[in-house]
């Protein structure tokens, strides 16, 4: 399956196809051939939608590769690190980190919430576009979400703080899953109120910090 491709966010092709090699090395040569195709038209994809709907700034899409799809394909060795079936990307916004990470992780499922209406319409079409069956979209803020099933990871770029993603979706949650979120300002002070926290540092993506917790049964109160 060929994808159209929008030259302004291509980026480096070659950088993209040495990160996969890295982060994916499980997969075929076939398979990450496919996979780079569906994230070099995904960034088309943004492109086309960018002057719509406010997905990212005018001064990162000709950077979009660079800061974001690469940047979400960093934290994939922590995802597949976790055993799971189904993930839950909250504010997922453009689409970030959920749409490269089910690209690359076919056979996890991919939940994506997000509460702005015109967001997730994207999000809809993108996942259409990109043939990518194991993504569904929830229009919807997460506090309000009833999944049908528990998340075995939730994921974040939106919310850097643990403790406030634990809050805000730890309903969501399955008793045994994990958090996941791009370090900020106040991760490591919060990091006290979870059972057990693992800091990760990209060696394809500086500087990029992240933080596997686990949130514990108190975490998840929302009272």
């Amino acid at each position: 399956m060929r994808f159209p491709v929008d030259s302004t966010v291509s980026g480096d092709t070659g950088t993209l196809a040495t990160v996969l090699e890295a982060v994916a090395p499980e997969l075929s040569t076939s398979q990450r051939s496919a996979a780079r195709q569906r994230l070099v038209a995904y960034g088309s994809l943004v492109a086309r939608w960018a002057p719509k709907v406010n997905l990212v700034s005018n001064e990162d899409l000709p950077r979009f590769m660079e800061r974001h799809v690469l940047a979400a394909l960093a934290l994939r060795p922590a995802v597949r690190g976790v055993s799971h079936g189904h993930i839950v990307d909250v504010g997922s916004g453009a689409g970030l980190p959920g749409i490269p990470l089910a690209i690359t992780l076919s056979q996890s499922m991919v939940t994506l919430v997000e509460s702005r209406r015109r967001r997730a319409h994207f999000l809809r079409q993108a996942a259409r576009e990109l043939a990518l069956s194991n993504i569904t979209v929830v229009c919807s803020r997460v506090e309000d979400w009833n999944p049908p099933q528990k998340a075995d990871l939730i994921l974040s770029r939106a919310v850097t703080d643990p403790a406030s993603l634990a809050r805000f979706a730890g309903h969501c949650l399955a008793p045994a899953g994990f958090l996941l979120v791009t370090s900020g300002p106040r991760t490591q002070a919060r990091t006290h109120e979870m059972c057990a926290f693992l800091t990760l540092q990209s060696d394809h993506v500086k500087p990029l910090q992240a933080l596997l917790a686990y949130p514990g049964p108190r975490s998840r109160d929302r009272s």
